[in-house]
Formats: C-alpha cells, sequence, structure tokens
C-alpha cells in the first residue's frame, strides 16, 4: 500500500511493504530519492534489519544454531501494518513471524515513523524486544538519492560533504563488501580516509565499489552537494558509529544513466571477510533486554532547492 505525505515544500511516497520511502519529490516535482530502473537497484530506501551490510554465505549462527539471512536483513522485504497515520504523518509496524522466526528468532517489534515538517522528511526506527530473551541486532537505513538530477549534469557535478570538514577515518572493506583484515589479522580496523580535502569527498563514475565505511565522525550530517547550482541534501548522522556511502547506475550518463548515490546511517557493520558466522561474535551489534527499545532517529533535508 501506498501512502502520500504532502505539505508546501515535499511530497513524500511511502510503502507499507518495507516500510520504505518509495518517492521524494521537491516543490517542483523533482525527484530527490531515486526511482529509477529496478533492474540497477529494486530499492530506493530501504530499512536495514536486523542486519546492516553483507552477510557471508547468507546464514548465521545464533546461540549455535544455523539461520538463513540475506544481507541487509530482511525488513525491506516484508510487508509492515499501519497503525498511525496523520495528514502529515504516518506510523508502520513489523512484528515477528514465522518467516522472521526461521531467520531470526526472537520476538521483537520495528515501528517506523514518517513525519513531513517544512523542508525535512524526519523518520525514527524503533526496536523494541518483545521477548523474554535479551538480543542482538543492527539497525540502518539506505537512502538513494538521484546523482545527477538535472539535464546536462553529470556525477561530477556532485560531491559528498561532512558538515564540519573533519579529516575523514575510514573501516576498509575489500572489493566483495566484507570488513577487510589488517596485516596482522585484526578486523575491523580503521586508518586516514587520505581525502584532499577534509570531510569533502568529490564523486565520479564508479568510485565507491561496494561501498565506502566510516567511523569515528563528529560531524551532525553528511550531505549530496550539487557543485552548479549549490543545493544540498542533508542526511542526519548524528549519534551514529558508522556511515556507508555507496553509488550504483551510471552517473557519468547523466540522468538517463540511472545514476543515484546512498548515504547510510548504521547501527552495525557488514560481516568480516574471516567471520565464523557466529550472530554473538559480529562486531557492532546492538544488545537490546526484554521490554526495552531502541531508535535510530533519521532525517533528510533539502537546502537550495
Amino acid at each position: 500500500m501506498l501512502i502520500t505525505l504532502k505539505n508546501e515544500q515535499l511530497e513524500l511516497t511511502v510503502n507499507s511493504f518495507g516500510a520504505e520511502m518509495n518517492a521524494l519529490k521537491d516543490s517542483s516535482g523533482k525527484d530527490i530519492l531515486w526511482t529509477g530502473n529496478p533492474d540497477v537497484w529494486k530499492f530506493h530506501a530501504p530499512i536495514l534489519f536486523p542486519h546492516c551490510g553483507k552477510i557471508k554465505d547468507a546464514f548465521v549462527l545464533i546461540e549455535n544454531k544455523s539461520y538463513p539471512l540475506k544481507s541487509n536483513g530482511f525488513a525491506r522485504d516484508l510487508e509492515f501494518s499501519v497503525i498511525n497515520q496523520s495528514e502529515n504523518s504516518v506510523v508502520f509496524e513489523l512484528v515477528q513471524n514465522e518467516y522472521t522466526l526461521e531467520r531470526f528468532p526472537y520476538n521483537f517489534s520495528l515501528q517506523v515513523k514518517y513525519e513531513l515538517t517544512n523542508n525535512q522528511v524526519f523518520f525514527e526506527s524503533t526496536v523494541k524486544n518483545t521477548g523474554e530473551k535479551e538480543f542482538l541486532f543492527s539497525i540502518g537505513s539506505h537512502s538513494g538519492f538521484c546523482c545527477p538530477r538535472n539535464q546536462g549534469e553529470s556525477i561530477e557535478d556532485y560531491q559528498i560533504e561532512f558538515e564540519k570538514k573533519e579529516p575523514l577515518v575510514t573501516i576498509p572493506c575489500y572489493e566483495n563488501g566484507f570488513l577487510a583484515n589488517d596485516l596482522d589479522g585484526k578486523c575491523p580496523f580503521s586508518k586516514p580516509y587520505g581525502e584532499v580535502q577534509p570531510g569533502i569527498i568529490p564523486l565520479k563514475a564508479d568510485y565507491f565499489g561496494n561501498g565506502h565505511l566510516f567511523t569515528n565522525i563528529t560531524s551532525d550530517w553528511v550531505g549530496l552537494r550539487n557543485k552548479k547550482d549549490n543545493s544540498l541534501i542533508k542526511v542526519n548522522c548524528s549519534g551514529y558509529p558508522y556511515l556507508m556511502v555507496w553509488q550504483g547506475g551510471n552517473g557519468a550518463g547523466g540522468i538517463s544513466g540511472n545514476g543515484f548515490n546512498c548515504i547510510e546511517s548504521w547501527y552495525g557493520t557488514a560481516d568480516a571477510e574471516n567471520t565464523d558466522h557466529s550472530w554473538e561474535n559480529k562486531p557492532a551489534l546492538i544488545s537490546l533486554e526484554s521490554g526495552k527499545s531502541f531508535t535510530a532517529d533519521q532525517s533528510i533535508m533539502l537546502e537550495g532547492f
């Protein structure tokens, strides 16, 4: 089911399947979120739960039992219920079912709320442990933005920009998307990213491969800047321990190239290349006791549109 929220500056369409934003348009009707060819990427802005990033060999071991689990979790592939709706907001909920229990053996509620306020989309994902056993999980966003957006532009007219122009710290990943080991076998490990201008990443075609993962971020937002018209899409990263940047399509081919760039705030990371598959040993998972909740706040703000 598609639900549309609208104010004077934004129009947001959210699908109950995956509780996923399917379209975001500015006041002129121009697409902000990627809505391109599903053969290139079938998503737009999926919610990642109960895992962020790549899962090696498509299974995990939870309490020594094997469970099938795909990369980026299962929430994006399931229908949510609508539990509250108003003119400017909507709340979706997913609870455990036979399908989820075969992949993640815990009782939970995942509520996702979207709200429009002026030139911003606020959304928050709240995980509640409704069972009797403590569990581990990760959660994140995966919003993809049109890049380029306008006729006559290329991806090279854009850059990723961190609020504080801080020297960036990366967690290296292999080309297959799994966390890399250092020379001593440590994983994960971090190192300086090495950008020429602190906190600025110029974009070019095929630059990110399976993504670049950042940590130790002090900025409150990371944005996609159009250098031609100076417009900026800001994505909240305040409090998040990790941020993934990834791109797809052919941004060098203009707007017909189906190009997009994803700015993804994560509580969690991909698997290590040398993982033992044990859920309990995975890096960066959140522990949630019975009856407790965890909320990941997120927002997208448009400036100069």
